[in-house]
């Protein structure tokens, strides 16, 4: 059986996991008060529900709610401040829960050093913490990354998610909007010319950035400061950001019988620490690195010593607090942090705990207990107590979520929000397709030569299954590349489905 991922899918490359994690688990420090964690906006996270799945913030570590869900979206604070939309546009509120700079934008970004990355239209710009526009909307994309300066890409802003899911986050550019890029600086104007590829080299505020210039006969990575002057020359054709204290660094090795000695690390000051003599190496996590050489494995310190002196047949890292593990004639181990073998403990088949199955819900019904109900081949929605939110008139509707509803709108050929008020809306724009169910790699079945024809008909047929098992349910159709064949798509919030 295929596994399905529900609604709107946000995809997000395994290597920023780790970054994510650090991101969801601030907790006060030496130092500072909870007040100041307050005051901060690191103990406010965002939290969603309700009948139209409105936002507000609770406290990370209670759940106790500490600003009202009244928002359709509420984004991670950063210096003390939060983008939250409303009314299909965000501002910033503080941490009191106040709006301190109007919603204007179709899209806001985190504050970093007084600025944040904010878009209009399809292009974006900067705002500073006092609500002023400091950069006219003019960019594809326009990040503060180390002061005032900005990585810059020309063009329009190019989305990479469902509208809903959708964010100015910093990382996407450095690791995934691949293109020319420059550095800019919102008080002399551009550092470098428009031929750079950047990626991060520390989080919180960086004194240096990772950069090439994709112009140069032989393209390499080095240190850029905030001046566009480099720190470390550029002399390394892959690079990572730092895991504590370490960056993994490489250099390809042309016309050799092996691929021996390319693989080290710099510390954060860019000087090369873990000598380039590796055949491979993965970023620090819990003290150490996996490093391969000549065929064999094994685990690297931050000062370049291997756990337990020596390389093994195959290693793997701890899990759930377990030893190390390492392979040694066949044979696995665990190995102490004084590098000590000893018997591997006996792992659980089902490491995770095993909750209630979820039982998947009709088409027709929302997660929030909203109804979606039909009249006369119309289609509406109904609140849990009964009340109509939305009246049945439309040729197909969504749940609400995050405190928008979307209805086809054949006037403009395009899928158009509803608000709570069930009043149709300007902001967010229209949709030219829209659907309630996405699979990675696969896609709506074509039932008419246009987009927005098919994608309202698809969208027909998956409520009409369920006010009526017996119509035929809508099909997702694999990309042949890594989805095959069809499912056909029976519920809404799905495990899976035949």
């Amino acid at each position: 059986m295929p596994r399905v991922l529900a609604n709107r899918i946000w995809s997000r490359k395994w290597f920023r996991i780790p970054l994510l994690v650090v991101a969801l688990s601030c907790t006060p420090s030496q130092g500072f008060s909870t007040d100041d964690v307050v005051a901060s906006g690191k103990a406010l996270f965002p939290s969603c529900g309700g009948v139209f799945d409105l936002c507000g913030y609770s406290d990370r570590q209670t759940g106790k709610e500490l600003i009202s869900q009244m928002f359709e979206r509420a984004m991670l604070f950063s210096e003390g401040l939060a983008a939250v939309r409303i009314n299909g546009l965000f501002g910033y509120i503080n941490t009191a829960g106040k709006v301190v700079i109007e919603p204007r934008f179709d899209l806001a970004g985190p504050f970093h050093d007084g600025f944040a990355e904010i878009l209009v239209g399809q292009h974006t710009g900067v705002v500073a913490e006092t609500g002023k526009v400091v950069l006219e909307p003019q960019f594809g994309r326009s990040t503060p990354i180390m002061g005032d300066v900005l990585i810059v890409r020309k063009g329009q802003f190019r989305p990479k998610r469902a509208p809903e899911m959708e964010e100015l986050e910093p990382f996407d550019l450095l690791y995934v909007d691949y293109g020319p890029m420059g550095l800019y600086s919102l008080s002399k104007g551009w550092l470098t010319a428009y031929t750079y590829e950047f990626k991060p080299f520390e989080r919180g505020r960086p004194n240096y950035v990772w950069a090439r210039d994709a112009s140069a006969k032989q393209p390499r990575f080095g240190l850029m400061n905030n001046e566009g002057e480099w720190k470390v020359e550029p002399a390394f054709d892959a690079v990572q950001s730092l895991h504590e204290g370490r960056a993994v660094v490489s250099v390809k090795v042309e016309d050799a019988e092996t691929r021996r000695g390319h693989w080290g690390a710099v510390d954060p000051e860019g000087k090369v620490v873990i000598p380039l003599a590796y055949d491979w190496l993965s970023y620090w996590d819990q003290g150490y690195s996996v490093v391969r050489l000549n065929g064999e494995e094994g685990f690297l310190d931050t000062d370049g010593n291997l756990l337990g002196g020596r390389f093994f047949q195959k290693v793997e890292r701890d899990l759930q607090g377990k030893p190390q593990k390492v392979q040694l004639d066949g044979n696995w181990f665990g190995i102490t942090a004084d590098g000590r073998l000893v018997d591997v403990p006996e792992e659980n088949p089902f490491p995770f705990r095993v909750g209630k199955p979820i039982t998947p819900s009709k088409s027709t019904q929302c997660k929030s207990g909203v109804s979606i109900v039909s009249k006369e081949g119309l289609w509406g929605l109904q609140g849990p107590d009964g009340r109509i939110l939305v009246e049945p008139k439309f040729e197909a509707i969504s749940c609400f979520r995050r405190g928008i509803a979307w209805f086809p709108d054949i006037a403009k050929n395009a899928w158009c929000p509803i608000g709570p008020d069930g009043k149709a809306r300007n902001k967010p724009d229209c949709l030219p397709i829209y659907s309630e169910v996405e699979i990675s790699h696969h896609y709506q079945e074509k039932l008419d030569p246009d987009p927005f024809r098919s994608s309202v008909l698809w969208m027909q047929a998956f409520l009409k299954h369920g006010s009526d098992p017996s119509h035929p349910a809508p099909r997702l159709i694999g990309d042949g590349i890594q989805g095959h064949g069809s499912i056909s798509v029976t519920c809404r919030e799905i495990i899976q489905c035949d």
